[in-house]
């Protein structure tokens, strides 16, 4: 029988710091087929370029991500550091700030393994690459149209971070600070621990991606950007890219396999891997003229020997109001069993709670669900850049029941519809596999 779930960090070893470097040269059209120029200012990661590994402790592995990022819109993506101003009106805190996590399918399972803190952005360097100018769409500028001015992203310009500054702890904040919606945080960003190798990068465990006990395990890490002037002009649901590594079974190290995969998030990787995965967009906004926000959902759904297995990704784009209860709503009887539920690990000093969700489930639902606002601010709700993994068996057909997610942080709405199609591909295995291995129709019954 085939099966999808997902689980939760992963990793452990020697410690020497390796840096992979990057075969991607960034020329050519994105992957997606995307990256034309849009309106106002819009950065996008064209191009993860390397990555770095800084051993493990405690059976905890540590990596950072190299990204190159572009701006493909038609106006400057701000990129102020400076503690005393940048001009032109602009605040230190008005920058980019970086995630990266990776992610495994193993066994059906496509799961985020870990997750870092955020690199600030800093000194734009305004240069030009055909990846990011040239060869994206109609409209698109043929070279960088540089600002003169590093505290600016110019239209068609890139910038690039090594994998070794975006593990730096020089320039390294925790997540909880930033308003992934509006793109709003403190700077400085508040320090944490640095007294590990390890600290603010991120954390997998080794035995997740040790190639030993995983031989057939695909891996994938992924960048993600959080800026103020494009997450406000409604350009903030492009800024994550991914790629897939593979994990060296004596050090560890990662290496890239094809290309970036640009202006989508990793949980696009599923459904490129098993194209019967559903994805859907969760849009909704919170009062007239506020900024989009979007949660990622896919589905899963197999069928042998009577039952369903339902597995269902979802990946918090740039929420600031989070999620905290998943509910999947049956119209009768669903004989619903073995539900199952897996996060990814906070660290170095995040505050939010570790607590698995509560799973609850009678004959016709089943809800996952973590702490109101109201009881615990810190509580484990579903934030921006981070991915979480909800399954469960039934006897009734799950492409029929509906699906609801409610927000974590008070406003209205406070839930949203997950608009899964009626009808998902459904995955059948007969389980008598000799002679004919034609399978039946996948229509359900």
């Amino acid at each position: 029988m085939l099966i999808f779930v997902a689980v939760l960090l992963a990793v452990s070893s020697a410690a020497v710091v390796a840096t992979v470097a990057n075969t991607d040269t960034g020329a050519g059209p994105p992957q997606n087929g995307s990256m034309g120029i849009t309106t106002g200012p819009d950065v996008t990661i064209y191009q993860l370029t390397d990555t770095e590994n800084y051993g493990a402790v405690g059976g905890i592995r540590a990596y950072s991500v190299g990204t190159n990022s572009c701006n493909i819109g038609s106006e400057v993506v701000n990129w102020c550091d400076n503690s005393g101003g940048c001009g032109a009106g602009l605040t230190p805190a008005q920058h980019p700030v970086i995630a990266q996590n990776m992610y495994r399918l193993s066994e059906g399972r496509f799961e985020q393994l870990g997750l870092s803190w955020l690199k600030h952005g800093f000194l734009s360097t305004n240069t030009s690459n055909p990846g990011c100018v040239g060869n994206n769409g109609a409209g698109q500028p043929t070279t960088c149209q540089n600002p003169g001015n590093s505290s600016l992203l110019g239209v068609g310009c890139t910038d690039t971070y090594g994998a070794g500054l975006n593990g730096s702890w020089s320039w390294s904040g925790p997540r909880f600070e930033v308003d992934s919606t509006k793109g709003i945080f403190p700077f400085p960003a508040s320090n944490g621990s640095t007294s590990s190798a390890i600290d603010q990068r991120i954390q997998v465990e080794q035995n997740d991606i040790d190639p030993v006990l995983n031989p057939d395990a695909r891996f994938w890490v992924e960048g993600h950007y959080v800026v103020d002037n494009d997450a406000l002009a409604n350009n903030g649901l492009n800024n994550a890219s991914y790629r897939e590594v593979s994990v060296n079974a004596s050090n560890f190290n990662l290496s890239f396999l094809g290309s970036t995969v640009r202006e989508l998030s990793a949980i696009h990787a599923w459904q490129a891997a098993d194209p019967s995965v559903e994805i859907v967009n969760v849009d909704f906004v919170s009062g007239a003229g506020a900024v989009v926000e979007r949660f990622e959902a896919a589905r899963s759904v197999t069928f042998d020997g009577g039952v369903y297995t339902t597995v269902i990704a979802i990946r918090n784009m740039n929420s600031d109001r989070a999620a905290r209860r998943l509910l999947a709503q049956f119209g009768g009887s669903a004989s619903i069993s073995d539900g199952g539920f897996n996060d990814v690990d906070y660290h170095s000093g995040e505050p939010w709670a570790p607590t698995d969700w509560t799973i609850s489930s009678d004959s016709d639902s089943i809800e996952w669900f973590t702490d109101t606002f109201g009881v615990d601010p810190n509580a484990n709700a579903l934030r921006w850049s981070t991915m979480y993994t909800f399954w469960f068996d039934s006897t009734a057909d799950p492409t029929m029941a509906t699906y609801s997610l409610d927000l974590f942080k008070p406003g209205s709405p406070s839930s949203v519809t997950i608009p899964f199609s009626g009808m998902s591909p459904v995955i059948f295995t007969d389980g008598f596999e000799s002679g004919d291995l034609t399978s039946w129709s996948s229509s359900t019954p």
